[in-house]
């Protein structure tokens, strides 16, 4: 192959490469969470799917007026097979629909296991009581 094909070649590749990179830098997305977003009952999850945090994190769900937080487990390890329910230390924000969890010392969860956790929140409608929904995420501790 002649010198020039090669380098015209090498340019192409190399452009290419480029196009990856710059379209990683200026995507569209925002990153959310789909199964978040397309939810009317969730604002927000805590920690983010995927989010790595340290030991003291707090965990919880961040719910839109007119629904309430039935019950809130959390595992240590990413398949939520060993839920610790925490519901009954867990702090509601009036007004902001906030159901938080901190471990400390003295908590149901001291800390937060290392390497992957799971949480799991199962809520509902306040004007449908007994008809729950749920969601549950995975985050790693540091």
């Amino acid at each position: 192959m002649p010198r020039r094909q090669k380098l015209v070649f090498a340019g192409l590749i190399l452009a290419g490469f480029a196009m990856f990179v710059f379209a990683a830098l200026v995507s569209d997305g925002d990153g959310s969470d789909m199964s978040v977003s397309q939810n009317p009952a969730i604002d927000r999850i805590i920690p983010n799917r995927g989010d790595e945090v340290l030991q003291q994190q707090t965990v919880g769900i961040d719910l839109a007026s007119g629904y309430r937080l039935v019950r809130l487990t959390i595992s240590p390890d990413g398949a939520c097979r060993f839920p610790v329910d925490v519901t009954s230390q867990v702090r509601h924000v009036e007004g902001l629909q906030q159901y938080l969890f901190t471990p400390n010392p003295g908590q149901l969860i001291e800390q937060l296991a290392a390497d992957d956790n799971c949480a799991i929140a199962t809520f509902e409608e306040i004007a449908n009581p007994g008809t729950t929904q749920q969601i549950d995420w995975t985050f790693t501790v540091s």
